[in-house]
C-alpha cells in the first residue's frame, strides 16, 4: 500500500465509515444522520459524538445538584446551573446543524471553565466544590485532544496560582488553605498528565486502529473485486458453455465423461444421466480410432488436437464431427464436437463438380482422351522431368487417312462414331501411368511416351497402326485400304536447357508428312 499522511487517512477512513455506519438505535442514529453541511471537519463527526456525551453527563450531573441548591435557598447557583445547561445544549443544537463548530467548543469551554471558577469563589467554605474543577482536563481532552487540551490544562493552572498565590488580595482565595491548594494542584496536574496520557494512547490506538480498518478495507475491496471478477469469469463460462454452437464434453484422466452441455445433448440425442460416467471412446467409431488412437496422452502434455470423428447417436447411427481439445487442468479435458455432416457432403459435392470442371478442361468430349490443352501441359511437365532425369522423350504424331472422304461419304455422325472407336483403340496401346493419349486437332491424334527411345516408338506406333486397321471400319473412298487406316510420325529427342519443345513436334509432323508421302498408312 503506498504511503500516505494523516489527513489522507483520515479522510479514507470517514469514507470508509460512511460505507460501513456502525449499527445504532434509531433515536441515536437519527440524530447523527447526515445533513448538508455538517462536519465540515475530518474528525467532526467523533468530536460531535464526544460532546453529546459530554452534554448528557453534565445534565445527569448537574442538575440534581442545581436542584438541591434551589430546595435550599441557593438561587444564584441554580441559576448559574441552568444558564450552563442552556449555553452547552444551545451549543449542541448549533453542533448539529453543522454550525460555528470551533467557536461553539471554545466558548462553551470557556463557560464551563466559569462555572467551575465560580463554583470554586462559592465554595470557600466547602472545599468540595473546587473538586469540580477536577472535571475540566478530562472534558477538554476528551473535546480538543492532547495538544490543545494541554494549552487548556495549562491556562487553568496558571489561573488558579496566580488566583490563589499572586500578588492580589482575594477574599475568595483567603478561603482556602494554602496546602489544600497544593494538594489540589498536586492532583489537577496528576490527573492532567494521566488523561493527557491516555489522550495519547487513545490516539495513537485509534490511528493504528484506522490504518488497520483502511488495510481491511483495502482487502475487502481486493476481495469483492476478486469475487465479482471470479463471478463474471463463471458467468461468462456459463454463457459460452450453454450458448456454444459445439457439443462440449468434460471428460477426466482416463476419457470418463463428467459433464456435458445441452448442444452435445441435443448433437447425440442422449439424456444428460446416459453420458454421465460414460468413456467418450466408446461413442467414437471403431474404424475412426484404428486410424487416430485417443488423444488423451497429447492432451495431457498440453497439446491442442483437432481430428475428425463419427459419433455414435442414440439411434445407431453416426454423425462426422469435428473434435478439438485442450487441457483445462490436470485432471481435466474439454472437448468441442462441431457437426461436420453437411459441410463434408457440400465438400464432397464440391469435389464432384471440381472433377467434373477439370474433366471438362482437359478431356476431349468427343474421344474422351485427353485434349489439346492437356497434351500442351503434360508435354510441358515431361519435358522438364527427361531434362532434370537426363532421359529421352518420345512423341508420336497420327492422323487418319482420307478422313474428309469419310466424312463426305458417310456423314459426319459415323464419321465422329470413327474417331471414338480410333481414340479408344491408341489408348488400349499405352499402359504406363505417364503416357498419354490426346485428340490433337480434327482427325489427328498425338502420342506422349516419356523414357522411351526411338525404338520403343517405333514398335508402339506400328501396333497402333495395326491396331486401327484390324478395327475394320469400312472406308470406300480409301486409296490404300478398303478399311479405315492411320499414318504415324514418331519423333524423340533429350530435352536440354533450350525450351525446344516445339522441335520435337515439328520433327514427328515432318514424319508424318513423310508418311503420307510414302503412301500413308505406315509409320515412320
Amino acid at each position: 500500500m503506498k504511503s500516505m499522511n494523516k489527513t489522507e487517512k483520515r479522510i479514507n477512513f470517514v469514507e470508509y465509515q460512511k460505507r460501513t455506519p456502525i449499527k445504532l438505535p434509531p433515536f441515536i442514529s437519527n440524530i447523527f444522520a447526515e445533513k448538508p453541511g455538517r462536519f465540515k471537519q475530518t474528525d467532526g463527526e467523533t468530536r460531535f459524538f464526544q460532546y453529546t456525551v459530554f452534554l448528557m453527563a453534565a445534565l445527569i450531573t448537574t442538575f440534581p445538584f442545581g436542584l438541591y441548591h434551589l430546595i435550599y435557598g441557593s438561587v444564584g447557583i441554580s441559576i448559574s446551573i441552568v444558564g450552563l445547561c442552556l449555553f452547552l445544549s444551545f451549543g449542541w443544537i448549533l453542533l448539529y446543524h453543522g454550525l460555528f463548530e470551533n467557536l461553539v467548543y471554545r466558548i462553551n469551554s470557556i463557560i464551563f471553565l466559569s462555572f467551575l471558577v465560580y463554583l470554586m469563589i462559592l465554595g470557600a467554605d466547602q472545599n468540595s466544590m473546587m473538586l469540580w474543577m477536577y472535571l475540566f482536563p478530562l472534558a477538554v481532552f476528551y473535546l480538543f485532544g492532547r495538544k490543545e487540551g494541554m494549552i487548556w490544562t495549562l491556562l487553568m493552572v496558571g489561573f488558579i496560582v496566580v488566583f490563589f498565590f499572586g500578588p492580589f488580595d482575594m477574599d475568595a482565595a483567603k478561603g482556602y488553605s494554602s496546602f489544600f491548594v497544593l494538594r489540589f494542584l498536586i492532583v489537577l496536574i496528576i490527573i492532567s498528565a494521566v488523561t493527557c496520557s491516555f489522550e495519547r494512547f487513545r490516539s495513537i490506538y485509534k490511528n493504528d486502529l484506522e490504518e488497520k480498518n483502511l488495510k481491511l478495507l483495502e482487502q475487502i475491496h481486493e476481495r469483492e473485486n476478486a469475487e465479482r471478477s471470479l463471478t463474471d469469469r463463471e458467468l461468462r463460462y456459463e454463457a459460452i458453455y450453454l450458448g456454444a454452437i459445439e457439443g462440449i464434453l468434460l471428460v477426466d484422466n482416463y476419457g470418463d465423461i463428467i459433464e456435458c452441455n445441452p448442444q452435445i445433448l441435443s448433437m447425440l440425442g442422449y439424456a444428460e444421466e446416459d453420458l454421465i460416467g460414460k468413456n467418450v471412446s466408446s461413442l467414437v467409431h471403431d474404424d475412426d480410432l484404428k486410424i487416430v488412437p485417443s488423444q488423451l496422452d497429447q492432451l495431457h502434455s498440453g497439446k491442442t488436437i483437432q481430428v475428425e470423428r463419427r459419433l455414435q447417436t442414440v439411434s445407431g447411427i453416426y454423425l462426422l464431427c469435428e473434435e478439438s481439445g485442450k487441457r483445462l487442468k490436470n485432471n481435466l479435458v474439454i472437448l468441442l464436437y462441431r457437426d461436420i455432416t453437411e459441410r463434408k457432403i457440400a465438400e464432397m459435392a464440391l469435389e464432384r463438380a471440381n472433377q467434373a470442371l477439370d474433366k471438362l478442361a482437359h478431356i476431349d468430349g468427343l474421344t474422351h482422351v485427353a485434349n489439346r490443352r492437356r497434351f500442351d501441359k503434360v508435354l510441358e511437365a515431361e519435358w522438364v522431368r527427361m531434362y532434370g532425369e537426363k532421359k529421352c522423350l518420345g512423341l508420336i504424331l497420327a492422323d487418319v487417312d482420307f478422313f474428309k472422304q469419310f466424312n463426305d461419304l458417310y456423314g459426319h455422325q459415323i464419321g465422329d462414331d470413327c474417331l471414338v472407336s480410333i481414340a479408344t483403340a491408341l489408348n488400349s496401346v499405352i499402359h504406363r501411368p505417364g503416357d498419354l493419349v490426346a485428340r490433337y486437332g480434327g482427325e489427328e491424334f498425338v502420342m506422349v511416351l516419356p523414357d522411351t527411345n526411338l525404338d520403343g516408338c517405333l514398335r508402339i506406333a506400328k501396333i497402333m497402326n495395326e491396331k486401327v486397321e484390324s478395327l475394320k471400319i469400312e472406308h470406300a473412298n480409301s486409296s490404300v485400304s478398303p478399311f479405315v487406316t492411320i499414318s504415324l510420325g514418331v519423333a524423340v529427342l533429350s530435352p536440354d536447357k533450350k525450351d525446344n519443345r516445339a522441335d520435337l513436334i515439328g520433327l514427328a509432323d515432318k514424319a508424318l508428312y513423310r508418311a503420307k508421302e510414302e503412301g500413308r498408312n505406315r509409320v515412320c
